[in-house]
């Protein structure tokens, strides 16, 4: 009897260590998986924010084209508003 049961245990620890190990395989594939994903996922991320990135220097390359035309423009007006002026006082002067 005794050597039945140490038998039936051998055999029972040998089955676990076997199914230990084909389970211990499968949770190291699914971390795998997991591990795959999340590079993917990185890439992915990446790639988006590399994307927003450049956007981001082409409306800031906008802004400053603005910028430049805004202060022309802001240059011109006040250039005209002298001219503008200064006629007003030339035909009020006129009028005297």
């Amino acid at each position: 009897m005794n050597r039945r049961m140490t038998g039936v245990a051998v055999v029972a620890l040998v089955i676990g260590a076997l199914f230990g190990f084909l389970g211990s395989m499968h949770m190291s594939g699914s971390r795998q998986g997991a591990l795959n994903d999340a590079l993917e996922k990185n890439a992915r991320l990446e790639r988006e924010l590399n994307a927003v990135r450049a956007q981001n220097d082409r409306i800031g390359a906008q802004l400053k084209d603005e910028q430049t035309r805004a202060e022309t423009i802001a240059g011109d007006l006040r250039r005209e508003k002298e001219m503008n002026m200064r006629l007003h006082m030339l035909i009020s002067e006129g009028k005297k």
